[in-house]
């Protein structure tokens, strides 16, 4: 049904009413920017050494012309170059007049005729952008619908309620830069009463590293009930995520298993290490270094390291997310601080210590846009 006046004023209202400052200047300050980032990715370095302000203008506006010629469908392609063409020849279309003198029942009359094809190119361009923006804009909306079921997937393998083992207190927090994220964690109890834990982050963003990360967590879950050992279960996501995915699908994990009295067996495929923590807030071990990730050369394997975690000590994982959060400076989080941070709130409890420390990066990045997903998990051995 079409829409009449009444919804159109009540769209412009709400628009109006919606929009504040800071969101209009945010589509420069941000979308804008990183929109630019994006299309001009394969001319960065060529964008950089251009010494004279005005010819990196034009070579930076060549270059996001072509990206976004690049990104569109063949079809779609031809419309967005007639949409240059109307436009670029608006610039120099000449405009035809012509006047005449008629004389009609002994009077005299001057006519005027003229013709602006600047004007019939101009519009020609805004109805061509138009259907164009309207085409986007539907595949824009069913790639959104599809996206929204695989975040409710990712959601799901996430657990929303953490398991209370004897012995042990946790705590996770995990936050997606897009609409699927990479990032997965998964605690679960054995028989023998030990606690599996699962930390990774899948390579990428968006929807094939939701998809990386779907099959891990299932393989995981599965691997559980054969041998939850960190070899077994090493070989096993490695060889499925090589099998599955492609080259530059990947996945960077930390598996555990801490056992009620504080033993711990562990292995890292690629991940930034575990920190084991002291009650005082001090880093007294990082488990885990180099190494690849899994998903990559079927025939590796990975070291196993054994330890103990001690009553009052907690083990802190996060994603490089957490790291790598930068400010609109361009600085990043980065170690020092997630230690500083932890030190300061090392008395909280393993949940409120993993919320305090997205609470401490948000803070940090400002208005910023998280570049990679966040994820933390606490582990802690009760006195």
């Amino acid at each position: 049904m079409p829409s009449g006046g009444r919804d159109w004023k009540e769209l412009l209202r709400s628009t109006f009413r919606d929009v504040g400052r800071e969101d209009i200047v945010g589509l420069y300050s941000q979308e804008w920017r990183r929109a630019k980032e994006n299309l001009t990715e394969g001319d960065r370095d060529a964008l950089a050494r251009e010494p004279r302000r005005w010819k990196r203008w034009f070579k930076t506006a060549n270059s996001v012309l072509f990206g976004l010629a690049s990104r569109l469908a063949p079809a779609r392609r031809v419309v967005f170059l007639a949409v240059l063409a109307c436009f670029f020849l608006t610039l120099f279309a000449p405009s035809f007049e012509r006047h005449e003198t008629k004389t009609a029942h002994g009077e005299h009359r001057n006519v005027s005729y003229r013709v602006d094809f600047g004007s019939t190119f101009l519009a020609a361009s805004s109805v061509l952008l138009l259907l164009l923006l309207a085409m986007e804009l539907v595949d824009k909306i069913n790639y959104r619908d599809e996206l929204e079921l695989a975040r409710e997937l990712q959601a799901s393998l996430i657990p929303k309620t953490l398991p209370q083992p004897p012995g042990l207190a946790l705590g996770a927090h995990n936050e997606i830069a897009n609409t699927v994220g990479g990032d997965i964690y998964d605690f679960i109890p054995l028989p023998d009463g030990r606690l599996a834990v699962l930390f990774g982050d899948a390579s990428g963003h968006g929807m094939a590293a939701g998809l990386v990360m779907a099959v891990a967590h299932a393989a995981f879950r599965t691997q559980l009930e054969v041998d939850a050992t960190p070899a077994a279960m090493f070989a096993t996501l490695n060889r499925i995520l090589c099998r599955t995915g492609s080259p530059r699908a990947f996945f960077s994990c930390v598996y555990l298993l801490v056992s009620p009295d504080g033993a711990l067996t562990s292995s890292v495929a690629g991940h930034p290490p575990a920190l084991r923590i002291g009650p005082e807030g001090a880093v007294r071990e990082r488990i885990g270094t180099g190494a690849y990730p899994l998903g990559i050369k079927a025939e590796l394997a990975w070291p196993t390291a054994g330890g103990r975690l001690e009553p009052g000590e907690l083990l802190l994982l996060h994603s490089d997310g957490l790291a790598e959060a930068r400010n609109a400076a361009g600085e990043e989080f980065g170690d020092a601080r997630i230690e500083a941070a932890v030190r300061t709130r090392i008395h909280l409890p393993a949940q409120d210590l993993a919320d305090s420390l997205a609470v401490e990066v948000r803070a940090f990045r400002g208005d910023e846009a998280p570049d990679d997903d966040i994820s933390i998990a606490v582990v802690r051995r009760t006195a």
